[in-house]
């Protein structure tokens, strides 16, 4: 019996001795692991997450503080649709303006001395091979410039930009275009205003039944004088709906355009306004007012002298000024600054328009003289946060 109990007895023990063990081998294991978890693996984990946070952050630091570096000489390329006219003419003083200004700017600027859309991208690529690092263009009509356009964004996108034109004529088609920014003016509705204000200052009553006669420059049914005719056309509906309404291509180069008029002005001798969608259209309406003696109402797009004339001496009722100077400096530029690290809009950057009347001569005359001093509000109101904002792109054909 002793022996059994004996036996009994160390049995017992063998297997307490065991739990015991088994006890004490988890717990240290356990206690082990979660040591080593929390107080080595863990706060190692954090401080790794810690560290590679702080090398990130300073890391965008330093390309944040990098991404625009200012002063550097940066070359850029612009191509006009003509510059044979004032507003080819006054876009491009303002990119040389800011040119100048900048001082470490090459900038390279052309455009056909007509409307001459194969020479203008024939100028594009010889351009395009210099490989300039930021490129505007106005793409007249867009249509033509397919394959150059995406010649271009191919080559120097993102720093890419059309000015004067949009990317293309409708709004619908946007999406397709290599190019999203346009940098210029609502030509619809600064043609609409400019021949609204024009008849409200002419006391026109809306029974009249007469004719007007608008011109446009380029025979086009879409792109930038297309949106000018179709602003003629609404405001003559709001205001003139009974008047019989003769539009016709009145040319785009001076001597052509003011021998259109005289052709189309001795058929219809006695309109009771006439304007036209170009600045050659206001220069020759006043200049056959003054010299043939026609007593029609004149509205004009845009302030070349023989216009500003027309104001001072009263032949021309109201006269709309796009900002035509502030947009090459501004077109200019965004395209240094973008060469530089910036970052280009997308969407509709509008440099904007001012209708002036005979009482706004002596105005005219500042704009003409010294732009950089009269846009310079517009400068920094556009400027002053760095790169300009845009709203929707397609907020340029409203």
């Amino acid at each position: 019996m002793s022996k059994t109990k004996s036996n009994k007895g160390k049995v017992a023990l063998a297997i307490l001795l065991a739990l015991l063990l088994a006890v004490g081998v988890a717990a240290c294991g356990g206690g082990s692991s979660s040591s080593d978890s929390s107080s080595s693996e863990t706060p190692a984990g954090e401080e790794s997450g810690e560290g590679e946070t702080e090398d990130a952050a300073a890391e965008g630091e330093e390309e944040e503080g990098g991404e625009v570096e200012e002063g550097k000489h940066v070359s850029i390329a612009m191509e006009e649709i003509l510059t044979g006219v004032s507003f080819g003419q006054e876009i491009k003083e303002g990119a040389e303006a800011f040119a100048a200004e900048d001082g470490n700017v090459d900038l390279e600027i052309n455009g056909p001395p007509s409307t001459e859309p194969e020479v203008a991208q024939k100028q594009a690529t010889d351009m395009l091979a210099k490989q300039p690092e930021a490129f505007g263009f106005a793409p007249f009509p867009p249509e033509l410039w397919t394959r150059t356009a995406a010649n271009i964004n191919e080559q120097v996108g993102p720093n890419v930009l059309t000015f004067n034109e949009r990317p293309t004529s409708e709004p619908q088609d946007i999406s397709s275009s290599p190019v999203q920014i346009f940098v210029g003016t609502n030509d619809h509705g600064e043609a609409k205003e400019m021949l609204e204000e024009t008849i409200k200052l002419a006391k026109l009553p809306a029974s009249e039944t007469g004719e007007v006669i608008l011109g446009q420059c380029v025979a086009q049914e879409a792109g930038v004088l297309a949106q000018r005719t179709e602003g003629f056309e609404e405001a003559l509906k709001n205001l003139l709906p009974k008047a019989s309404v003769r539009k016709f291509t009145s040319e785009v180069e001076p001597q052509a355009n003011t021998e259109a008029w005289t052709t189309m002005l001795a058929a219809h001798p006695d309109p009771i306004l006439a304007t036209g969608t170009c600045d050659q259209d206001g220069t020759s309406l006043a200049t056959l007012k003054k010299t043939k003696g026609y007593e029609m109402v004149v509205g004009a797009m845009e302030l070349p002298p023989a216009t500003q004339a027309g104001l001072k001496e009263k032949s021309i009722t109201a006269s709309m000024g796009t900002n035509w100077w502030l947009q090459g400096y501004t077109a200019a530029r965004m395209l240094a600054e973008a060469a530089r690290g910036g970052e280009l809009p997308e969407g509709f950057v509008s440099t904007g328009y001012k209708l002036f009347t005979p009482e706004d001569v002596a105005e005219v005359e500042e704009r003409s003289k010294d732009p950089a001093s009269f846009y310079k509000a517009d400068i920094e109101e556009l400027f002053g946060n760095g790169m300009p904002s845009a709203v929707p792109i397609e907020e340029a054909w409203k």
